[in-house]
């Protein structure tokens, strides 16, 4: 093979690749003769049709695959005598597939994005502090009246003059205008609602409280982003960008026609033992050891957010264009898919990839950089993606999206770009899990929340 490498820029390879003559007439003849034993032509028997007859009925140009995994072969084989690291899908320049020849070399060239070599140090023995994972009693008995809840019962208040607190259930009917116009899906007859559950609009819910039955009042509030199924603003702004979106505050006029209260069953055996506990000191151990693994675990993904923003911050890191590309369009096809989980159509839903491209740009080039990094740290530390972690994916990602794992995998393997995305995406997890485990860590205490004081006089 001869290999000439032509730097085009700081990060970007020509490599110009020559197959062996003799390479390429063994791989035309092999190929004939396995046409030989599969095709038919009158007058003569299964693979004894003369090759030069064959080659005419049969031009070289046929076997375009054969020369393109030649080409896959002979790449591979450059880069292993090169040690370039290729960042994303080289451009193959393959014009020489028009003037194929048997008995002549095969000459092709390849443009690729390189990955800059890169040694890190100090991400062993990084000092954090780490708040520690208390649970009071005040949030074991939260969690275990939500457990409770499926078991009690919704009745009505036996006061008429009650009036709403955090946890009713309400029946209401409301109309919504913006600017004095109605409101585009915002009005709803005899719609239920449960205090403190947040899924109406922000400061929607907070509103209703201390109101009765039978009353009727106005309710202002911010409009999200997202309002009537239309991402209006892409909700990761343009850095450096000082403006602010103009906020648009509709009022609801609200009807409230029924209010219930929800009526729990004390914590008995025999709920436990429904909920797989075999006692109540049991299942009340067990909601407190979820509660503390919970809080642990958003203090572990707190500790890994600020180990990636410093890994990048105190290194000098400049990214492939590539990789960047492959960054945002990954962003933007994440973005899609929540859009159509939401059950709206992405022509409805206002979001604008161009847009998105334009302003997630920032983003995408600080987590490229922090993927590098974390992949740099990989290869010093031995760290690898194994059959099993990209099992484990498959898995996962099968429940996320309701498919058959074998269908996630088939998907995944069919497509080199998204699988090579998986597959960095695991290695930065796993290098992130090696570098938390190398950390010394600080335990402080979480501040108690401080107690109402009366004013002095």
């Amino acid at each position: 093979m001869e290999l000439v490498v032509e730097e085009l820029d700081k990060l970007k390879r020509k490599l110009q690749i020559t197959v062996p003559e003799d390479v390429v007439s063994e791989k035309v003849d092999k190929a004939y003769k396995e046409l030989n034993r599969q095709i038919k032509m009158p007058g003569f028997r299964p693979g004894k049709i003369p090759q030069n007859i064959l080659e005419k009925q049969v031009p070289i140009h046929s076997f375009t695959e054969m020369f393109q995994e030649m080409m896959q072969e002979y790449y591979d084989k450059a880069l292993k005598e090169t040690g370039l690291t290729p960042a994303g899908q080289p451009e193959i320049e393959n014009t020489e597939l028009e003037n194929l020849k048997k008995n002549a070399p095969f000459k092709f060239s390849v443009v690729l994005d390189v990955k800059p070599t890169l040694k890190i140090d100090n991400y062993k023995g990084l000092k954090h502090k780490k708040l520690e994972a208390r649970v009071t009693e005040d949030e074991v008995e939260s969690a275990v009246q939500s457990i409770l809840t499926p078991h009690g019962a919704v009745e009505h208040y036996e006061d008429d003059d009650h009036e709403i607190v955090t946890g009713d259930f309400l029946l209401l009917d409301f109309e919504g205008f913006l600017d004095g116009e109605p409101l585009e899906k915002g009005s709803a007859k005899d719609y239920k609602v449960r205090i403190g559950e947040k899924k109406m609009i922000t400061g929607f819910e907070e509103q209703l409280i201390g109101h009765k039955v039978g009353e009727e009042f106005d309710i202002k509030v911010i409009l999200p982003s997202n309002w009537d199924n239309k991402v209006r603003r892409v909700s990761m702004p343009i850095p450096g960008s000082d403006s602010e979106e103009e906020q648009d505050q509709a009022i609801f006029k609200v009807n409230i026609k029924e209010v219930r209260q929800q009526i729990l069953p004390e914590l008995d055996a025999e709920i436990a033992e429904k909920e797989g506990f075999a006692s109540v000191d049991a299942f009340r151990l067990g909601v407190k050891t979820e509660l503390q693994a919970q809080k642990e675990q958003k203090e572990e993904l707190r500790i890994k957010e600020d180990i990636f923003n410093q890994l990048v911050k105190d290194t000098e890191v400049d990214p492939p264009e590539t990789l960047v590309k492959r960054e945002i369009k990954f962003m933007i096809e994440g973005m899609k898919y929540q859009i159509e989980q939401s059950g709206m159509k992405l022509e409805d839903s206002g979001f604008e990839p161009e847009q998105a491209e334009k302003e997630w740009r920032e983003k995408a080039l600080f987590n490229t950089k922090g993927y590098m990094i974390l992949e740099a740290i990989a290869g010093q530390e031995n760290i690898h993606v194994t059959q099993t972690d990209l099992d484990e994916e498959y898995k996962k990602l099968a429940e996320q999206t309701k498919q058959k794992t074998e269908d996630v995998k088939r998907g995944m393997m069919a497509n080199a770009e998204s699988l090579s995305q998986t597959s960095s995406k695991i290695l930065g997890q796993k290098t992130m899990n090696f570098i938390f485990s190398h950390c010394e860590f600080d335990y402080v205490k979480a501040l108690e929340p401080k107690e109402n004081t009366p004013p002095s006089s």
